[in-house]
């Protein structure tokens, strides 16, 4: 009989397997569309990914902070807003990293939960119709009932699994600096953090994104040493990098 932890980890894997082929499938049509041979990091195409390839409408309007983004059900097709006012959310400290991977959540959304959506519309009484939504608020307790708390933890796991793209990683000279840093010693990697940082700028997410999705996946391990925050990193992430 599995743990709670195994199944949980086992339904991560299934999200993040999810979120990577969705988003090869989509950077492809990408590519064909906008004719180019290398796609940028798709963190920083998820405008063009949710208007032109999913033809969904995309919209930035302030909502609540305790909310990131909504995907609603308007008119005969989706419209995700994007909470204009992120940076004001608690914790957040690089709005737009954030508003990044958040798209990719609302592409999940899109592609995975539209009959969802649909079903709200059908199940209206006429004359009293209001646009079905999906809203992802910030908190964990925040997300109502366990079929709603089941489809944001697929969503968050997919899309963030889709922003962390390892290939676009591959290519940003911070990422393969730490990956040489990692090949050298067995300590904790001096700058680790900048170099965090950097790459995850490059790849245009959020640093907390970045390390989490390292993170769960076992590439680095995040410890405190003398009261400050240290980054241990596996020797073998230079394969990532198409370095080993």
């Amino acid at each position: 009989m599995h743990s709670r932890a195994e199944w949980l980890q086992k339904r991560r894997q299934l999200a993040w397997e999810r979120g990577r082929l969705l988003r090869d499938d989509l950077l492809t049509q990408f590519a064909t569309t906008y004719g180019c041979s290398t796609t940028p990091p798709p963190a920083k195409i998820g405008d063009e990914i949710i208007t032109d390839i999913l033809g969904a409408e995309l919209r930035f309007d302030p909502l609540p902070t305790n909310v990131f983004a909504q995907t609603e059900w308007v008119r005969g097709r989706p419209r995700v807003t994007i909470n204009s006012r992120t940076a004001d959310i608690r914790g957040v400290r690089d709005a737009d990293g954030v508003q990044n991977v958040g798209k990719w959540h609302e592409v999940i959304h899109i592609t995975d939960d539209l009959d969802t959506l649909r079903a709200g519309v059908s199940a209206a009484l006429p004359g009293f119709e209001v646009s079905p939504r999906i809203v992802c608020y910030r908190s964990e307790g925040a997300k109502g009932s366990p079929e709603a708390a089941a489809r944001e933890f697929w969503a968050e796991e997919a899309g963030r699994a889709a922003a962390v793209s390892f290939e676009a990683l591959a290519r940003t000279g911070a990422f393969r600096e730490l990956c040489k840093a990692a090949s050298t010693g067995s300590g904790p990697i001096t700058g680790g953090f900048p170099l965090l940082y950097g790459a995850a700028e490059e790849i245009g997410v959020n640093t907390t994104a970045l390390v989490k999705q390292l993170t769960l996946e076992g590439w680095i391990v995040v410890t405190k040493e003398s009261g400050r925050n240290v980054v241990y990193v596996q020797p073998r992430l230079n394969e990532l990098a198409g370095m080993g």
